[in-house]
């Protein structure tokens, strides 16, 4: 859509005698309502208030750009206004405003927002073209000055292929000041000669990037941000001018002229490259960890609030005597109870998916990867299950046309690989359309990318159903032998171990969604009317209290082995213990790793070992304490075995916060004794002795 487009003879008023900033937004709101471009008034009238209130949209020389991007427009405008007399806009230059510029978009054709900001940029930042609007007297003089079509400038290097000024411009809200600054600064430079190139971090992402080649051979750098700008690690070590974006807009001259006088050296830390940042990287695949992690964290406010609601269904059920398949749906409130638990729980896996690959992508990885996690889940029941014929015509649509009896649902596994191959597709075709025309590009962003990613996750998944669903299978049918077999301890053990290796990191995330999906059903071993593979739960909680109780117990126990400061940080972890928060030791092990990881280990082991040898399950993902009226040992019938349940349990919980605090403890003793370890007023610190 070309800028003149946006304008409109209706919504254009010249010398208008208005006196206030309100009063000016009043009425060309009113007129753009009444000219049938914003359907809503208050909710636009509102957007525009807000957007005023995060920062003054007057950018200097006159002009007042307020804008608002909502859905109580109709169709995308500008309205415009010449004043008598200059009012105040609380510009970033001070001085008052005679010309305003209204932007209104709903956004629906993709970045029609961006370009009009993007484009008026460019012709306000023309002193010829800012000299004829404000001489216009009608419409058809007016627009006169939009007749050019606005084309974003060529960037052109010197002879020798590099830029004497080169920089990045960012603002709050990546719209007005980033362009403007970046257009400001374009204009200085080559006012005095200058060959320049400024990167952009705005709302339509990074443009224009800087390459290394092209900071390493600049003569001036400019850095013109009021929020953090990334891909710093380029600029480490390099002499730089590091400004605001109302800064570059009016001392940009300045600024280059005097860059020796006021440059100094950026400091960066060395994980942030321009290659992480701002676009897709390939290095952002590598980052296993964070991007396990970006969706587990996501996942975890389904899995508590869900857990702990579908919990108190069963525990309601559970008193009122029902039992087996029936605990949970049979009282009336308990079944509502669980309904509201099932439907949070049966987003677990596609939030995971669609996290995973949103951590690596961005937004355009969230959908592809949210249905990789219901194909891998059959979450809908359309795809996977059995054919019952017209009973069920939107059933088992996929499964129809495989042999039965074959594996296809995948769980959690299958949501993390989906979510890989998710982001592994938006990005393929994210680089494949890259140099798309602009004006292709909304249309890029809202139907191309979403419908072939729609397209790709599907027929992977489709092929991966089945090797994946044999995993999980496997998984399955690995704890059902081990239940059959009376050999659950192990299963409980190993969940407890790995509880405590890192603590919320992804080994410890791996053993409690593992848990999770027994709980959620997904994982099932029915002995007697029980789930008893629920036991991976229970192992798993107990071992994760642990580690923030055996650091608070042992900073009781062995006060001169901890710093005051330490003892005082411990003791909310008494608080974090009893809730289930693991994290709440993270602190202690970043400063002595080694033994407060082994410890905690060890802890873990011996309680997930007990919890296993009880037979205790658990149907709740956590909650700690809370929780605990919903434990059972397996191994006595009724009430009894909830009543034995919660005993077994804290004697498991204290067992282990016991292993962890005296291994803890004297261990830390004997590296006292011993010189490898010293316990200051501020820290406990590890001593290097030589060899």
């Amino acid at each position: 859509m070309n800028l003149k487009e946006f304008f409109n003879s209706k919504v254009s008023f010249f010398n208008s005698d208005l006196k206030t900033k309100n009063e000016v937004i009043d009425f060309l709101s009113q007129q753009l309502a009444d000219n049938k471009f914003v359907k809503d008034i208050d909710e636009f009238k509102k957007t525009i208030l807000k957007r005023e209130s995060q920062d003054s949209t007057g950018i200097g020389d006159a002009i007042a750009i307020p804008h608002a991007i909502t859905d109580a427009v109709d169709k995308s405008c500008i309205a415009f206004m010449s004043l008598k007399n200059p009012i105040d806009w609380n510009s970033i230059d001070g001085k008052p405003v005679d010309l305003v510029f209204m932007i209104a978009t709903n956004d629906v054709a993709g970045d029609e927002h961006l370009t009009a900001i993007s484009n008026l940029s460019i012709i306000l930042m023309n002193s010829e073209k800012q000299k004829g609007i404000k001489k216009a007297k009608n419409f058809k003089e007016f627009i006169k000055n939009f007749e050019e079509e606005t084309t974003k400038k060529e960037v052109v290097a010197s002879n020798d292929g590099h830029f004497d000024v080169v920089g990045i411009t960012a603002c709050p809200t990546g719209i007005a000041h980033t362009y403007l600054a970046a257009e400001k600064l374009n204009e200085y430079a080559k006012s005095l000669g200058m060959t320049v190139k400024i990167e952009t971090q705005g709302r339509r992402g990074t443009e224009d990037r800087l390459t290394q080649d092209d900071i390493d051979n600049a003569k001036v750098i400019i850095l013109a941000h009021d929020k953090t700008i990334t891909g710093m690690g380029r600029f480490n070590g390099k002499q730089a001018i590091d400004t605001s974006t109302k800064d570059a807009i009016f001392n940009g001259t300045t600024l280059i002229q005097e860059f020796s006088a006021k440059a100094k050296a950026i400091k960066a830390s060395s994980n942030e490259t321009g290659e992480d940042d701002g676009d897709f990287s390939l290095k952002k695949f590598k980052d296993i960890k964070g991007n396990l992690l970006g969706g587990v964290s996501r996942m975890l406010p389904f899995v508590v609030a869900g857990g702990i609601i579908l919990g108190l269904g069963f525990l309601i059920d559970s008193l009122a005597g029902a039992t087996g398949g029936s605990l949970g749906v049979t009282n009336e409130f308990a079944g509502m109870l669980s309904a509201i638990g099932k439907t949070a729980m049966f987003m677990m896996v596609p939030i995971l998916g669609g996290y995973i690959a949103y951590s690596i992508v961005g937004p355009q990885g969230l959908m592809p990867g949210i249905i990789a996690g219901m194909i891998s889940d059959g979450s809908g029941g359309f795809l996977w299950g059995k054919y019952d014929g017209e009973a069920n015509a939107w059933g088992a649509l996929w499964s129809r046309i495989l042999p039965g009896n074959i594996p296809t649902t995948s769980g959690f596994i299958g949501a993390m690989v989906g979510g890989y191959i998710a982001a592994f597709i938006v990005y393929g075709l994210t680089i494949g359309m890259r140099n798309m025309s602009k004006s292709f590009q909304g249309v890029r962003d809202i139907v191309f990318i979403p419908f072939l990613s729609l397209v790709g996750i599907a027929i992977a998944m489709f092929a991966l159903s089945i090797p994946l669903g044999y995993t999980m299978q496997g998984l399955q049918d690995g704890l059902k032998w081990l239940v059959e077999n009376k050999l659950i301890i192990i299963a409980a053990g190993i969940v407890g171990l790995m509880m405590c290796v890192d603590m919320g990191g992804p080994i410890n995330k791996i053993a409690y969604v593992t848990g999770t999906l027994t709980v959620a059903g997904d994982i099932s071993v029915i002995v007697d009317g029980n789930n008893q593979a629920t036991v991976i739960m229970a192992a798993a909680m107990a071992a994760g209290m642990i580690p923030p109780l055996g650091v608070a117990l042992c900073s009781v126990l062995f006060k001169s082995v901890w710093t005051q400061k330490e003892r005082d940080a411990a003791k909310a972890n008494w608080l974090m213990g009893a809730f289930f928060i693991t994290e709440g030791a993270i602190p202690f092990m970043v400063t002595d790793p080694k033994r407060i990881s082994i410890s905690a280990m060890a802890g873990g082991l011996i309680s997930g070992l007990i919890v296993g040898g009880l037979n205790i399950g658990l149907n709740a993902p956590h909650g700690g304490v809370v929780v605990f009226p919903l434990l059972k040992s397996f191994l006595f019938d009724g009430n009894l075995g909830i009543a034995m349940g919660i005993l077994f349990y804290i004697f498991a919980i204290v067992i282990g916060v016991l292993v962890m605090t005296f291994i803890l403890g004297f261990w830390k003793l004997a590296d006292i004794k011993n010189g490898k370890l010293t316990v200051d007023s501020g820290i406990t610190k590890k001593v290097k002795l030589a060899k």
